[in-house]
């Protein structure tokens, strides 16, 4: 039985030396199966091995056969559990791949299956799916950030012209009420500097009558010697009007008088009646 000649002859593996021919050159260590004799049992003549080419089986295995070989392969990974590794990097034994010439061919990997195929494009089409969907949350979150930090600037900038508005403001009534207080001291000044109103029956008395813009009039008694400042302070005191708005006009004979003759006095501008009847025109 080919299990008793593998038990009664180790396995020897000799590596062989390759002619640049191809072909296997008997190694010099053999020299236990040569001199064995062809008819003990377990021994063949080294003229019964197959000569193989540089494709074929690479190694001689003590004189038995691969198929002898494989079987005591087998049966040792039976008995002790485990594949053993091979030399020839095949997952197979080396003879199921072997042509009727000797000569080894390559097994042809077979194509995935069309299910397996299938369950890789889908997987590709989710992961696919899948990082376009994490893109455009991204992109999402990235425009909401953008457009909360420019509402958070306009709104800065909306709270900066508020406060600016409002200290503008702030200013501008300061101001008015500056100029307002100024204008009242103005005002208690010319009050105060108004001459005394003569008598009645006084000679050089002039009774001035001025008809206002609203259509009342007011009137007071002047002295010809006094200014025409005077009148105008009159005028200003009343608070019908404002200082340097207005000029005084007599209708007739017509003549406008103006600020730049208020150091004039009445008698030097003709104002000499004992009542002169003026109106008030607003420039």
């Amino acid at each position: 039985m080919k299990l008793k000649i593998w038990k009664e002859q180790p396995l020897v593996r000799h590596r062989s030396r390759h002619m640049s021919s191809g072909s296997v050159e008997l190694p010099k260590e053999a020299g236990v199966i040569e001199a064995s004799s062809p008819s003990s049992p377990g021994q063949h003549d080294i003229s019964d091995l197959p000569q193989h080419n540089g494709n074929a089986f690479p190694d001689e295995w003590g004189g038995i056969s691969s198929e002898e070989h494989d079987e005591a392969v087998m049966l040792e990974a039976a008995m002790f559990g485990g594949i053993p590794e091979s030399g020839y990097n095949y997952p197979y034994a080396p003879h199921q791949f072997m042509r009727p010439d000797g000569s080894f061919t390559r097994r042809t990997p077979r194509p995935p299956s069309p299910s397996l195929e299938a369950q890789r494009l889908i997987r590709e089409q989710q992961d696919d799916e899948y990082l376009a969907s994490l893109q455009a949350d991204r992109e999402k979150e990235l425009k909401a950030r953008e457009e909360a930090e420019a509402r958070r600037l306009e709104e800065e900038e909306a709270r900066k012209a508020a406060l600016e508005e409002e200290k503008r403001k702030e200013e501008e009534t300061r101001r008015k009420m500056e100029e307002e207080q100024e204008y009242e001291r103005q005002l208690a000044a010319k009050e105060a500097s108004l001459p005394q109103e003569p008598s009645a029956d006084d000679e050089n008395a002039v009774t001035l009558l001025v008809k206002m813009p609203d259509g009342s009039r007011r009137g007071r008694r002047f002295l010809k010697s006094n200014k025409l400042q005077s009148l105008f302070d009159f005028i200003d005191v009343g608070r019908g009007v404002k200082a340097g708005t207005y000029r005084l006009v007599r209708p007739y004979p017509r003549r406008a008088f103006s600020d730049g003759e208020s150091g004039l006095t009445l008698n030097e501008l003709g104002l000499t009646s004992r009542q002169e009847a003026l109106f008030l025109e607003l420039i």
